[in-house]
């Protein structure tokens, strides 16, 4: 085993136990994770397709926090996901679902046919891997000609002023320690993180959007709406995975039109998260 493949192994068995913790699998907090979803799928209109003939698929589904939201869209819905224990999690939510099918592997190891899906989506995922281009081909070869993505890659602080850019230095500065400590002092680090840091910033940025004042400079006003539980699971997801990939708008265009996706329909959401992006496959 080389060092990536190390590395993807590791990070696949911390999410594994990061979904084990955060599995959403009561359903208190639909509210907040639909508002979330619908920041990444502003692009979207699901209407698009036929949920008596379309066939979609969530790569690197987690426990299936935003599968959950199309699957009323698709005749068939695939969640494919690697980690073992997030798939127990998906096992559990979705047995019932006659028009789910659950697959326990990788995006390269998957079973799905080529040329089969009509849409496809990857929230989150592809910045941590390391062979995100190759991953954007398997994604590809699995959809029909004309077939949508709907893809979710960090972006490099490119639009933001330079005292956030320091901000976000110092919290990579701090990843890249804490994400190598065992998971259980991952996760109690994380806690005190998402209590000190993010709930108060939060909590600020709400107060300021009240007043209408302009937040989206502000560090984790993004989560001005969300509550603690899902603050206390996104500062483990950031400062515990220990591989994080970045891109600017130019870099995700290249992977795209190298993994075969028509250069001409991708298209950017111009509000956070970014980059959240859709494109077609040629």
């Amino acid at each position: 085993m080389d060092s990536n493949e190390n590395v993807d192994s590791q990070v696949i068995s911390d999410f594994g136990d990061e979904w084990a913790t955060y599995n959403y699998e009561k359903g208190e907090f639909s509210k907040e994770l639909k508002l979330q979803f619908e920041m990444y799928s502003n692009l979207m209109n699901f209407q698009e397709f036929n949920p008596l003939e379309s066939v979609a698929a969530d790569f690197g589904a987690g426990t299936g926090r935003w599968a959950e939201f199309v699957l009323d869209s698709f005749k068939k819905v695939y969640l494919v996901e690697p980690s073992q224990g997030a798939f127990e999690v998906l096992t559990r939510k979705f047995k019932s679902k006659s028009n789910v099918s659950l697959e326990n592997s990788t995006i390269s190891e998957s079973a799905i046919l080529t040329n089969s899906l009509d849409f496809a989506m990857s929230l989150g995922v592809l910045h941590h891997i390391s062979n995100t281009d190759q991953a954007l081909k398997d994604i590809n070869s699995k959809l029909k000609s004309g077939g949508l993505f709907l893809g979710y890659l960090y972006y490099k602080i490119e639009n933001k002023p330079f005292l956030y850019r320091i901000t976000f230095s110092l919290a990579n500065y701090l990843r890249n320690r804490i994400s190598n400590l065992p998971f259980k002092r991952k996760r109690r680090i994380s806690h005190l993180i998402a209590f000190f840091v993010y709930l108060p910033f939060a909590r600020l940025s709400k107060v300021l959007n009240k007043l209408k004042i302009k937040t989206s400079n502000i560090p984790l006003h993004q989560y001005a709406n969300l509550n603690f539980y899902m603050m206390k699971n996104d500062a483990l997801d950031r400062f515990g995975t220990k591989l994080e990939k970045r891109f600017n708008q130019e870099e995700i265009k290249k992977l795209l039109s190298d993994a075969g996706f028509d250069s001409n329909s991708i298209i950017f959401s111009e509000f956070e998260p970014f980059w959240t992006f859709v494109a077609r496959k040629s």
